[in-house]
């Protein structure tokens, strides 16, 4: 097969600065069409990659562009729609995260997906990083012995460049946009848990807000591990840091792509090793370069679409904790 041709829907912010960038520069990858409902928008966009082929129309995008593939980098709440479409096109997809509203939608996306022999993904570039590939090899070595449990921290000041409703039925919830990737790295970590505990509070309700600002999450895994998340969007600078327990040591990220880079420490009783892992300045070029070599080579891609399925289905249970205030159970089988 020859290079990937791939149809950029959405032109806005994360597309112009990672996504389009790496479709471009990602080997055996060839950005061919960008698909916008603000024309301008889309214009500008393809103008900066030397892409001639602009649609403000997906259905027709989808039927004349020639791609391959297709990036979906719309607003949250198009998601499932959008890869359905792609899919009845024949296309393979990478959806931006979160995958979608809510579990039962992204159910049904994954039993349309599993119908079809297409490749399809949700980005959690975070799998790709290198802090994520050197803590994943440590834990196949068991070299911090059994996981017992772990917490991480996302904190940042508030981010809302599109000045749009941050609303939970528009699929706008910083426990979906930031906790999406957490989630889905600890349920890779740990399998699924078997029920959450997680309270939120709401601050900023002058700017039609009306989902958690600050949140604190536990999940509860079948052997008793525990790990919690907290959440904040009006800290004063960016705190993104996670840490893993073991019987016999600990693994600690400081900092990890995109608020910084840092190495992996690994945590002992004997002392503290510090593992270089950086990774590369567009992190959303490795999952690229995953993803493309997985519809050249026929295989799965490392972010696969049942993982961010699973995540959504433990987010679900996350919101009705925060609504009942009781421990709620994860409802996921296959």
């Amino acid at each position: 097969m020859t290079a990937i041709k791939w149809l950029l829907i959405g032109a806005g912010d994360i597309a112009g600065r990672r996504v389009a960038p790496a479709l471009v520069a990602a080997p055996h990858s060839r950005l061919t069409a960008v698909c916008d409902l603000a024309a301008a928008r889309a214009t500008e966009l393809a103008a900066e990659h030397d892409v001639n082929r602009v649609y403000t129309d997906t259905a027709q995008a989808l039927a004349e562009s020639g791609a391959d593939a297709v990036y979906i980098a719309t607003p949250q709440a198009t998601h499932v729609g959008l890869c359905l479409q792609a899919l009845d096109a024949g296309k393979h997809f990478l959806c931006e995260k979160p995958l979608g509203l809510n579990g039962a939608e992204c159910r049904r996306l994954l039993a349309a997906a599993r119908r079809s022999d297409r490749i399809t993904s949700c980005s959690n570039y975070r799998r790709l990083s290198e802090q994520y590939k050197a803590t994943a090899a440590m834990l196949e070595r068991q070299e911090i012995g059994r996981l017992a449990g772990g917490w991480a921290v996302y904190s940042a000041p508030f981010y809302n460049p599109g000045k749009s409703p941050i609303r939970r039925a528009l699929g706008s919830s910083r426990i979906k946009e930031l906790g999406f990737y957490l989630i889905d790295i600890v349920h890779n970590f740990f399998g699924m848990p078997v029920s959450v505990m997680a309270q939120a509070s709401t601050l900023n309700r002058a700017v039609m807000n009306d989902v958690d600002d600050i949140a604190t999450v536990v999940l509860i895994f079948p052997a008793g591990e525990l790990f919690t998340l907290v959440f904040s969007c009006h800290s004063p600078g960016t705190r993104h840091e996670l840490e893993l327990f073991g019987t016999q040591g600990r693994i600690y990220w400081p900092e990890w792509p995109p608020h910084g880079n840092g190495p992996v420490l690994k945590i002992m009783r004997a002392g503290t090793e510090a593992i270089a892992a950086a990774t590369a300045s567009n992190c959303h070029l490795p999952m690229i370069i995953d993803f493309v070599a997985a519809v050249r080579g026929g295989r799965e891609p490392v972010c696969t679409l049942e993982s961010a399925v699973k995540t959504e289905v433990i987010t679900d249970a996350v919101f009705r904790a925060i609504e009942s205030g009781r421990r709620e159970p994860v409802e996921w089988t296959e």
